[in-house]
Protein backbone atom coordinates (compact mmCIF):
# COMPACT_ATOMS: atom_id res chain seq x y z
CA UNK A 1 0.00 0.00 0.00
CA UNK A 2 1.49 3.37 -0.88
CA UNK A 3 1.55 6.23 1.63
CA UNK A 4 -1.04 8.32 -0.27
CA UNK A 5 -3.56 5.48 -0.15
CA UNK A 6 -2.75 4.84 3.51
CA UNK A 7 -3.40 8.48 4.42
CA UNK A 8 -6.82 8.23 2.77
CA UNK A 9 -7.69 4.96 4.53
CA UNK A 10 -6.96 6.21 8.07
CA UNK A 11 -9.98 8.36 8.94
CA UNK A 12 -9.41 9.43 12.53
CA UNK A 13 -8.77 8.35 16.07
CA UNK A 14 -10.90 5.62 17.64
CA UNK A 15 -9.93 5.26 21.30
CA UNK A 16 -7.17 5.28 23.87
CA UNK A 17 -6.68 3.04 26.88
CA UNK A 18 -5.34 3.44 30.39
CA UNK A 19 -5.30 1.94 33.88
CA UNK A 20 -7.28 3.30 36.82
CA UNK A 21 -7.54 2.38 40.49
CA UNK A 22 -11.35 2.27 40.74
CA UNK A 23 -13.74 1.70 37.81
CA UNK A 24 -16.79 3.02 39.68
CA UNK A 25 -15.04 6.27 40.60
CA UNK A 26 -13.76 6.69 37.05
CA UNK A 27 -17.17 5.96 35.53
CA UNK A 28 -18.78 8.53 37.80
CA UNK A 29 -16.18 11.17 36.90
CA UNK A 30 -16.32 10.79 33.13
CA UNK A 31 -20.13 10.48 32.99
CA UNK A 32 -20.80 13.37 35.40
CA UNK A 33 -18.04 15.76 34.31
CA UNK A 34 -17.76 15.13 30.57
CA UNK A 35 -21.08 13.47 29.71
CA UNK A 36 -19.48 10.15 28.75
CA UNK A 37 -21.64 7.26 27.61
CA UNK A 38 -20.76 3.79 28.92
CA UNK A 39 -20.76 1.43 25.93
CA UNK A 40 -19.97 -1.70 27.95
CA UNK A 41 -18.37 -2.92 31.14
CA UNK A 42 -16.93 -6.30 32.13
CA UNK A 43 -16.37 -6.80 35.85
CA UNK A 44 -15.91 -10.58 35.50
CA UNK A 45 -12.63 -10.35 33.61
CA UNK A 46 -9.31 -11.00 35.38
CA UNK A 47 -8.72 -7.28 34.87
CA UNK A 48 -12.13 -5.58 34.95
CA UNK A 49 -12.52 -3.07 32.16
CA UNK A 50 -14.99 -0.86 30.36
CA UNK A 51 -15.31 1.36 27.33
CA UNK A 52 -16.85 4.81 27.45
CA UNK A 53 -17.35 7.35 24.71
CA UNK A 54 -17.09 11.10 24.88
CA UNK A 55 -18.45 12.23 21.55
CA UNK A 56 -16.92 9.79 19.03
CA UNK A 57 -13.76 9.20 21.07
CA UNK A 58 -13.58 6.02 23.11
CA UNK A 59 -11.74 5.40 26.35
CA UNK A 60 -10.81 1.80 27.08
CA UNK A 61 -10.45 1.88 30.85
CA UNK A 62 -8.88 -1.04 32.71
CA UNK A 63 -8.59 -1.57 36.46
CA UNK A 64 -4.88 -1.53 37.24
CA UNK A 65 -3.73 -5.06 38.08
CA UNK A 66 -2.59 -5.13 41.73
CA UNK A 67 0.80 -6.63 40.79
CA UNK A 68 1.66 -3.60 38.62
CA UNK A 69 3.08 -0.60 40.47
CA UNK A 70 1.26 2.68 40.00
CA UNK A 71 3.23 4.77 37.55
CA UNK A 72 3.80 8.52 37.67
CA UNK A 73 1.87 10.01 34.78
CA UNK A 74 3.98 12.29 32.59
CA UNK A 75 2.63 15.67 31.54
CA UNK A 76 2.48 14.61 27.89
CA UNK A 77 -0.19 11.98 28.55
CA UNK A 78 -3.57 13.68 28.47
CA UNK A 79 -6.95 13.74 26.77
CA UNK A 80 -8.19 16.90 25.08
CA UNK A 81 -11.86 17.31 24.24
CA UNK A 82 -13.24 19.85 21.83
CA UNK A 83 -16.07 22.03 23.10
CA UNK A 84 -18.33 24.41 21.18
CA UNK A 85 -16.86 27.89 21.73
CA UNK A 86 -20.36 29.26 22.41
CA UNK A 87 -20.65 26.80 25.34
CA UNK A 88 -17.00 26.67 26.49
CA UNK A 89 -17.14 29.05 29.45
CA UNK A 90 -20.48 27.60 30.59
CA UNK A 91 -19.00 24.08 30.35
CA UNK A 92 -15.97 25.08 32.42
CA UNK A 93 -18.22 26.78 34.99
CA UNK A 94 -20.17 23.51 35.27
CA UNK A 95 -16.96 21.52 35.79
CA UNK A 96 -15.88 23.96 38.51
CA UNK A 97 -19.33 23.70 40.14
CA UNK A 98 -18.59 20.00 40.71
CA UNK A 99 -15.67 20.99 42.94
CA UNK A 100 -13.01 20.33 40.31
CA UNK A 101 -10.07 22.74 40.23
CA UNK A 102 -9.46 24.06 36.71
CA UNK A 103 -6.45 25.81 35.23
CA UNK A 104 -7.29 28.20 32.41
CA UNK A 105 -8.25 29.76 30.20
CA UNK A 106 -4.91 29.47 28.43
CA UNK A 107 -4.29 30.56 24.86
CA UNK A 108 -2.54 28.25 22.42
CA UNK A 109 0.88 29.61 21.51
CA UNK A 110 0.95 28.23 17.98
CA UNK A 111 -2.67 28.19 16.83
CA UNK A 112 -4.64 31.42 16.89
CA UNK A 113 -8.16 31.23 18.27
CA UNK A 114 -7.66 28.19 20.49
CA UNK A 115 -8.36 28.44 24.22
CA UNK A 116 -7.78 25.56 26.64
CA UNK A 117 -8.73 24.66 30.23
CA UNK A 118 -7.04 21.84 32.18
CA UNK A 119 -8.00 19.66 35.15
CA UNK A 120 -7.24 16.22 36.60
CA UNK A 121 -9.34 13.08 36.67
CA UNK A 122 -9.46 10.92 39.85
CA UNK A 123 -6.28 9.06 38.82
CA UNK A 124 -4.35 12.27 38.06
CA UNK A 125 -4.59 12.01 34.28
CA UNK A 126 -4.60 15.47 32.74
CA UNK A 127 -7.84 16.37 30.96
CA UNK A 128 -8.18 19.34 28.64
CA UNK A 129 -11.19 21.15 27.22
CA UNK A 130 -10.39 23.03 24.01
CA UNK A 131 -12.44 25.66 22.23
CA UNK A 132 -11.59 26.86 18.73
CA UNK A 133 -12.87 30.40 18.36
CA UNK A 134 -13.49 31.80 14.86
CA UNK A 135 -11.12 34.73 15.47
CA UNK A 136 -8.13 35.56 17.63
CA UNK A 137 -10.05 38.54 18.97
CA UNK A 138 -12.84 36.33 20.35
CA UNK A 139 -10.27 34.05 21.99
CA UNK A 140 -8.50 37.09 23.48
CA UNK A 141 -11.79 38.25 25.05
CA UNK A 142 -12.24 34.85 26.73
CA UNK A 143 -8.64 34.95 27.98
CA UNK A 144 -9.15 38.45 29.39
CA UNK A 145 -12.42 37.45 31.16
CA UNK A 146 -10.73 34.45 32.76
CA UNK A 147 -7.47 36.15 33.66
CA UNK A 148 -8.26 36.72 37.36
CA UNK A 149 -9.10 33.05 38.08
CA UNK A 150 -6.64 31.31 35.74
CA UNK A 151 -5.28 28.91 38.40
CA UNK A 152 -1.80 28.73 36.89
CA UNK A 153 -0.41 27.51 40.24
CA UNK A 154 -1.83 24.08 39.33
CA UNK A 155 0.96 23.67 36.76
CA UNK A 156 -1.12 21.60 34.35
CA UNK A 157 -0.33 23.80 31.36
CA UNK A 158 3.35 24.38 32.06
CA UNK A 159 4.63 20.84 31.71
CA UNK A 160 6.48 18.39 33.92
CA UNK A 161 8.93 20.88 35.53
CA UNK A 162 6.09 23.20 36.60
CA UNK A 163 3.88 20.30 37.68
CA UNK A 164 6.60 18.86 39.96
CA UNK A 165 7.10 22.19 41.75
CA UNK A 166 3.36 22.74 42.22
CA UNK A 167 2.78 19.41 44.03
Amino acid sequence: MDDKLLRKSITGISHSGFYVEDLDRTTDFYVRVLGARVAWRNDKSKNPLMKVYIGDFGLSIIKRPPELPKMEIPHAIHWAYRVDPAKAEETVDYIKSLGIKVEGPVGHKREEGIVNWFFLDPDDYRVEVEARYPTGEEAAEVLERGKANRGSEMGLYGGDPVLKTSK
